[in-house]
């Protein structure tokens, strides 16, 4: 159980979602009272409490192992967690880049492996990591919470090794996983230099609408209309604590994420933090190649 998380035997059905929507309702930078509290210490004061005590409804094979990935494990707090580490050719030469790949769809797989294939063409070692509660991990489901800590693990696990370069790491996540990167970019302690999401971009109220939808009702254990546990799991309203820049990719047909995405792109300039926003082609899912395609020309540039 990750810190910060007490689990309620109060029931709540699993059921599994493999493309989550957006809610098209924007949130305020944020919704408590008073002076603005910066996002770690009110993270740190929080306890949450998840109301079903079980695994990530994602779907896996087990024993899967992709061509060209090696499989390892991180620790995050008490977890030993599975990752992918894919190398590119280039690192027999010496430290390549890094990257950080967050999944969608609540566990890892075949697809993912196919996603990441041209980032590691590109010359980068990448890592893609099986989050707590997923492809058979131990931990439980927190949806972008304790999540979010297992990501900063990975990440720090990567910048560890002797085939990185430790100064050159970088995250990018698509879906439920880019709303993990989006929020490992709130946290100082993260080995990154830039991160990304593509369609990651989540608002309190997305949760609200889940817990009512029948599709992703399972994947919402904790008390949805709980301001605090809404602003705990997403950018927009802790958008002034950025600690490391992030670029959000939506797809031009994934219209769910426009205005959640267009109200976190407006607070950041008036903040004036390092938010930025790029439309790609696509819906939801066909938009993940070509936002891959142009955060690896960021990276490139970075590397310049």
């Amino acid at each position: 159980m990750s810190r910060g998380v007490r689990w309620s035997p109060l029931g709540a059905v699993a059921l599994l979602c493999c493309r989550p929507a957006g809610d098209p309702s924007p949130a305020p930078a944020s919704t408590e009272a008073g002076p603005y509290r910066p996002f770690l210490e009110r993270k740190a004061a929080h306890l949450t409490t998840l109301r079903e005590d079980g695994p990530s409804p994602g779907r896996y094979d087990e024993g899967f192992v992709p061509e060209g990935a090696t499989v390892v494990r991180y620790r995050s707090g008490e977890h030993e967690l599975l990752a992918w580490l894919f190398l590119p050719a280039t690192a027999e030469a010496g430290p390549v880049p890094g990257l950080l790949y967050c999944h969608g769809s609540f566990s890892l797989g075949p697809k993912d492996a196919e996603a990441l294939r041209p980032l590691v063409d590109a010359g980068l070692a990448v890592l893609a990591p099986a989050l707590r509660g997923e492809n058979g991990n131990p931990g439980r489901i927190e949806l972008l919470y304790g999540e979010v800590d297992d990501a900063i693990a990975a990440a720090q696990w990567l910048a560890a090794r002797p085939e990185v370069d430790a100064e050159h790491l970088y995250a990018v996540g698509h879906s439920i996983g880019g709303g993990v990167v989006a929020m490992l970019a709130l946290h100082p302690e993260a080995p990154v230099r830039l991160t990304a999401s593509v369609g990651g971009i989540y608002v309190p109220q997305t949760f609200q609408r889940w817990s009512r939808s029948e599709a992703n009702a399972g994947l919402v254990r904790f008390d949805p209309f709980d301001p605090a546990e809404g602003t705990l799991r997403t950018l927009g309203p802790n958008l002034r604590d950025l600690a490391h820049p992030h670029h959000a990719y939506i797809g031009d047909e994934d219209t769910w994420f426009h205005p959640n995405a267009a109200a976190v792109e407006a607070d950041a300039r008036r903040f004036g933090v390092p938010f930025t926003l790029e439309r790609v082609p696509g819906d939801h899912m066909s938009c993940l190649a070509p936002a891959l395609e142009r955060f690896v020309a960021r990276i490139e540039a970075d590397l310049e």
